[in-house]
This record gives structure tokens, sequence and C-alpha cells, in this order.
């Protein structure tokens, strides 16, 4: 068993992560062992002719000093072949083979895994998102994966964190290697309280692709992909496209469509991806996964739900009331119609005359707002 690590590592070492290289020696070989005790590598499809040449040096003292490093800072290497390794991983079109470990080596089967992702920039409108939402997720059991950059990632590192939930991060550097720095310490703690994982091993230097590459690990490892806030062009969108290629659901936060920020998630929006105003409507796409994983519904009610004042027993609330003031004329519809009864989706849809994209994202962000509830049936009820 340590020699296969060590081939593995080898192996990882000639080829690089991009593994064009190693998907093509595992079509003519069955094994790493097999790969690694070849002496004749001519003949060999799809594999450049550098890399053959390498191939053919068999010296393990490289990784064998990976391993020393890791041992050292009580990184795990979970190669292809590890029971250990993430069967969630193995389906995927480029899966990593080898992984470097840091904190808890997760029995990935059972949780509940929901990547965040969003803009590094992100606007105070991004940092309630995740507050609300994320800790949400994280107080009800969902595990939180994210690449621990500046903004939406290390906001919902730490929103699970202090939600008192395990959360992974996925680094586009080495696993010695916190970027940015100044994560250091939610890296040490993400450690102790989660898992820290990265296909780069001590001291591996850090490259521009490297960031979007690792992508495909916090979409591989999740069951859906939540988006909030991304510009058109981010690494959050190419989460959301590494999870539509690998067959994961994909979510996105309505936001401000005069802001850049929220370009992207818009976009994803219009495209087919499930609108987000609350943890209940990620959660309510995973009921058998809740069930099995014993996954508890949501009950935090977040401080931004705006409470009517009461008469006595009743609620005197008209379409006037100032709380409304503020609202588009599509949004008030919805909201008078509300004012009279809880409604289906459906309904809304037909009385208001609202276009179904358009009512979908309308009733996102008022449920954000605090002005209405989503409750069971995909049904509506304001919010009192």
């Amino acid at each position: 068993m340590e020699n296969n690590l060590l081939y593995w590592v080898w192996l990882t070492d000639i080829c690089g992560v991009y593994n064009n290289d190693i998907n093509a020696l595992l079509e003519q070989f069955d094994t790493v062992d097999e790969i690694y005790k070849e002496t004749d590598y001519s003949g060999i499809l799809n594999v450049k002719p550098t890399t053959i040449k390498k191939l053919r040096d068999k010296s393990l003292k490289k990784a064998e000093k990976i391993k020393e490093s890791c041992d050292k800072i009580g990184a795990e290497i979970i190669t292809f072949d590890d029971v250990r390794y993430p069967d969630s991983l193995r389906t995927i079109s480029d899966p990593p083979y080898v992984l470097y470990m840091r904190g808890e080596i997760m029995k990935w089967d059972r949780i509940l895994g929901i990547g965040v992702v969003g803009t590094r920039s992100c606007s105070d409108y991004g940092h309630k998102v995740v507050d609300y939402i994320v800790k949400d997720l994280a107080m009800c059991g969902a595990t939180i994966i994210s690449g621990m950059a500046s903004g939406i990632d290390g906001l919902s590192a730490r929103a699970a964190l202090d939600a008192g939930n395990k959360t992974v991060a996925v680094l586009g550097t080495a696993i010695d290697n916190p970027y940015p720095w100044e994560h250091r310490r939610l890296m040490q703690e993400i450690i102790d309280n989660g898992t820290v994982i990265s296909e780069y091993p001590p001291g591996a230097k850090t490259k521009p692709t490297s960031f979007p590459w690792r992508n495909r690990i916090i979409s591989g490892l999740s069951k859906g992909v939540l988006v909030i806030e991304a510009p058109e062009k981010s690494g959050a969108l190419i989460t959301a496209n590494y999870a539509l290629e690998q067959g994961k659901d994909v979510f996105a936060v309505p936001g401000n469509i005069f802001k850049k920020e929220s370009a992207g998630a818009n976009r994803l929006l219009s495209s087919g991806a499930k609108a987000v105003g609350s943890a209940e409507d990620i959660l309510s796409e995973y009921v058998y996964e809740i069930e099995r994983l014993k996954i508890k519904k949501p009950t935090v009610v977040s401080k931004i739900f705006a409470k009517p004042e009461k008469v006595g027993n009743e609620i005197k609330l008209s379409i006037d009331d100032k709380r409304f003031s503020g609202l588009s004329d599509s949004d008030k519809k919805i909201i008078a119609l509300l004012i009279e009864e809880n409604m289906h989706i459906d309904d809304i849809a037909r009385k208001s005359e609202i276009p179904a994209g358009e009512l979908t994202t309308k009733l996102a962000m008022l449920e954000f707002s605090g002005h209405i509830q989503k409750i069971p049936g995909n049904n509506y009820k304001l919010n009192v």
C-alpha cells in the first residue's frame, strides 16, 4: 500500500494535475503499479513524448520527500484507489488522482455537501445573503464546501464555523499555503473543524490556472452549488458550469440587475438555475438525503423579516402600508394577492399575469427581503 501511494505521487508529479496523460495511461494499464513497473511506453496513444521520457525515470525520491513533508504538517495523501477517496469524485470526467487533506477525513457519503461560490468583491447584500442562507444551511446540518478565497467563499466558511458545523475548503494552492494569506487563521480553524483539500503537495508553486481548475472538485464534492453574487466572467460561474457538466444542481440568489456583481447569478437564473431566497429552497430538493442523514429542517428566522403591528388579534395590513412603498408595481401585485390568502405559484402567475421566469425571480427576492414566505407545496404566504 505504501508503494502504491508513492507510485501515485510519482505519477501526478510527472504528469501534473491536468490529467489527460494519466487518463490515457489508465486506458492502457489497469493499475498505477503497472504504469510504474512498465519499462517500454512506446506505442501508447495520447501521451505526450515529454511525459513518456519522464516516466522512464523510476526514482521515488521526490515522492518520498513529499510524503515526509505531509507527515510534518499532518496532511494525509488520499489516492484514487484509497477507500477514503470521495466516491462522488470518481465519476467526474477529470478526477484528481491524488488529494492532500488536512483535518478530518470525512465519510463523504454521510454528508450533504453544498458548494457555495461567489465574487471576491461582494457587497453588503452578499454579506447578508451569506449570513442568512449559508448560516441557516450549516445550522441545519448541511456541510458547506467552498474555495476559501476572499469574499463569498471565505464568508461562507466563516458562517459554517459560526453555526457550529464542519466545513470543507478546496484550495487552488499547495496544501500548506493558505490563500489569501489573511485567511491563514481561517484555514487553521477549518483544519480543526473540517477539512482542507488540495491537489498540490507542500511547497508546490501556485499557478493562475490552478484556481479555476480546482473548482471541479468543489462541485464534484457537492450535491448542489449555490452561486451568490457572481460577475459574468468569474470563477463562480466556472464552478456552476462544472456542476452542470457533472449533473449537479445549481442554485442562484437573485441580485440587483444594475450591479455587475449580480450579472452572472442572474444569467444562471434565466438559464434554468433554481432561484433561492432561503435555506429551505435548497434543502427541499434533498428530501431523501435529509431523511437518510437526519438533517434538520430550517428553524432560523432571519432578522430582516419585517413584522407588522397587531391590533388585538387582527393584523391591519393593506397594499398601501409603508413597508411596501419601495416595491415595484409587479411586486405589489404579488403582495396584494397574498394579503387576501396564501396562494400556489401557478395561481399567482395566472392572477398577476407575470411571466413564469420573471415571477420565480420576484418571489425569491420578496422572500429574501422578508415580505413573503415559501411554504410546502410550492405555496406562498405573506410574512406576518
